[in-house]
């Protein structure tokens, strides 16, 4: 069974499908097996992975109906058998939905931007974290606030810093808004690929590492010649 990553707040604009599958592409490019399940109806992964450049399986099952039904949670189930990872970019608004990954997600990143335009709703998603907490066995899911889309020229206001902190997560390194997530997904491609040796990389290879110590992930052991190259070569998307 494979560790499940969800990504999403309930706020739209946060960048939470940037997250997602530069995430899955930087533990890909690690050796992991990862699959991304798009269940936002806007289809973002999805299309971004039609090039089929992409070193991860996507596939899109959205919610069928606004109350978050739909197929995508078993499918998820499916695709967590198959890989190490799997990254759900979840829809935002859909409580459901969201709510039904807080129970089987191992890791719910939660990505908003330095505004306290997204302190209400991400305290909400922090309110259905701590319900789902109560009602699982293991105490899961863990958290991982993940700033984004932080001007580095910009000061956070102290009202906003204040609001922030009082959130209570633990909180991911810094993603600095730069062009080269938005050339990387016109491209088909992901940011480690588009520019490895960029701020924008680097960013994300620091996610990936704070990740992977939160969830203590290893590899599962492969035969030669199955590693991520080869299934980049071979990238499967569908839906």
């Amino acid at each position: 069974m494979s560790q499940i990553i969800a990504s999403g707040n309930l706020k739209g604009g946060t960048g939470k499908t940037t997250i997602a599958v530069n995430l899955a592409c930087a533990l890909a490019e690690r050796g992991f097996e990862v699959s991304l399940l798009d269940v936002d109806p806007q289809g973002s992964a999805r299309q971004w992975a039609q090039s089929g450049v992409l070193p991860i399986r996507v596939e899109a099952a959205p919610p069928i109906s606004a109350s978050g039904g739909g197929r995508w949670l078993g499918r998820a189930a499916e695709l967590a058998n198959t890989a190490d990872v799997l990254v759900l970019d979840l829809p935002p608004v859909l409580v459901p939905a969201i709510a039904s990954a807080m129970m089987v997600a191992d890791l719910v990143l939660v990505p908003l931007t330095p505004s306290a335009v997204d302190v209400a709703p991400t305290a909400e998603v922090m309110r259905m974290v701590r319900i789902s907490r109560e009602s699982r066995r293991d105490g899961g899911p863990k958290v991982l606030l993940v700033p984004n889309r932080v001007d580095p020229a910009a000061e956070c206001d102290d009202a906003t810093r204040t609001a922030l902190e009082s959130l209570r997560e633990r909180r991911a390194p810094e993603i600095r808004q730069h062009g080269d997530h938005v050339a990387a997904f016109a491209l088909g491609s992901w940011t480690g690929r588009y520019a490895p040796g960029s701020e924008a990389s680097a960013d994300i290879r620091a996610l990936a590492d704070s990740v992977e110590a939160i969830l203590g992930l290893a590899p599962r052991p492969r035969p030669a010649g199955e590693g991520p190259a080869r299934r980049a070569a071979a990238s499967n998307v569908s839906g």
